[in-house]
């Protein structure tokens, strides 16, 4: 399979992962070239294309786990076992 010549961009990255690779253990490098052979046996990704969202889809937003942190304490505490009453209500049935 033959790819387009690489832009400058993907040179730079090549020339990264290149560096990268020079900093490794000699011992590291067959399992490299094990990843390296198995990318090529994949698809080339797909390029972007632009679609219209799905109404019944929601995005997912990113938030740092400490936005969190003022929520503790507004719910009080809350006693009993939601498996075991989620059995009952189905064994009511």
């Amino acid at each position: 399979m033959t790819y387009p010549a690489p832009t400058q961009s993907v040179q730079q990255e090549r020339q990264k992962i290149i560096a990268l690779l020079n900093q490794l253990p000699a011992d590291s490098l067959p399992m490299v070239e094990t990843f390296i052979r198995f990318m090529q046996t994949q698809p080339p990704v797909a390029q972007a294309t632009t679609k219209e969202p799905t109404p019944w889809l929601y995005p997912t937003v990113p938030v740092a786990a400490e936005s969190v942190d003022r929520l503790i304490g507004i719910m009080p505490d809350v006693e009993g076992d939601a498996l075991l009453d989620s059995e009952m209500a189905f064994d009511e049935v």
